[in-house]
């Protein structure tokens, strides 16, 4: 399993995925091309992860996967807010996103290495800082994802 996971991380990260997950989607599973799309969101290519996700968001719908689809439009509301929060605008994309944690139980952890978390621990601290976020230094930080950073 563990392999399987780096394997996944490897080719999630590759921006060469990137481009050819959102030229021709039907080519990979909604699970790589979203695993990619929270890679381009943690490294701020906001752009590319809303592509990623509208790609992973078509493949989940052409096989029926509710609960991840449902989990990638909450990552991509994250995404979205985060990218508005760059200029200090954020809003109702704020409240979005926390309305859609509330509907969750579980959903991927917003950094590295994205494991699934209860989805109300994030309620109220996944764009606290968004800076400290991208960094991996927000509220709730997935240990391992700190061990990487130091």
């Amino acid at each position: 399993m563990r392999l399987h996971r780096i394997a996944l991380d490897t080719l999630a990260v590759s921006r060469v995925l990137w481009v050819a997950g959102t030229t021709v989607p039907r080519l990979f599973p909604g699970r790589l091309l979203h695993q990619a799309a929270l890679w381009a969101a943690w490294e701020g290519a906001f752009p590319e992860a809303d592509r990623l996700f509208e790609a992973a968001a078509g493949r989940y719908q052409v096989n029926f996967d509710l609960v991840p689809l449902a989990r990638l439009r909450v990552h991509q509301a994250m995404a979205r807010a985060r990218a508005l929060a760059r200029d200090g605008r954020i809003g109702e994309r704020h409240l979005e996103v926390e309305r859609r944690l509330s509907r969750l139980e579980r959903i991927e952890a917003p950094w590295p290495p994205f494991a699934l978390v209860d989805a109300p621990s994030l309620l109220a601290s996944w764009i606290d800082d968004p800076a400290a976020f991208a960094a991996g230094a927000g509220p709730g930080v997935h240990p391992q994802a700190l061990e990487r950073a130091a």
